[in-house]
């Protein structure tokens, strides 16, 4: 008796491992599906990221020629970014709001003050 009721239990805990089996086997069939907007903004957080980590290689590399290499690299990085741009914009993804004049004058205020305290504290 034991041993049948072992031997139940065994049957009935394959039968629910391959169910799970089967139903993870339809999930990964499935796949995830990304809308255009999701593979286009994930591209963008990619390039601006690698974008950073190439300016910072490029600010710490000794080699003069490697320096170089990693600039050339991080201006295709630019590129490519601007053309991820241009998509999104063009597809309605990323709207750019224009400045207004009168927050254009504060900014530049803001800098043009900065930049003269900072060549004062040089002197």
């Amino acid at each position: 008796m034991a041993q049948q009721g072992q031997q139940q239990g065994q049957q009935q805990g394959q039968q629910q491992g391959q169910q799970q089996g089967q139903q993870q086997g339809q999930q990964q069939g499935q796949g995830v599906q990304f809308s255009d907007q999701d593979v286009l903004q994930l591209a963008l957080s990619q390039t601006k990221m690698m974008a950073a980590s190439l300016n910072t290689y490029i600010l710490e590399a000794a080699d003069e020629q490697l320096r170089r290499d990693y600039m050339t690299v991080l201006g295709d990085v630019y590129n490519q970014q601007k053309q991820i741009f241009d998509v999104m914009q063009q597809k309605g993804y990323y709207n750019v709001q224009n400045a207004s004049p009168q927050a254009i004058s504060q900014v530049k205020n803001k800098f043009s003050g900065q930049g003269q305290q900072g060549s004062q504290q040089m002197q």
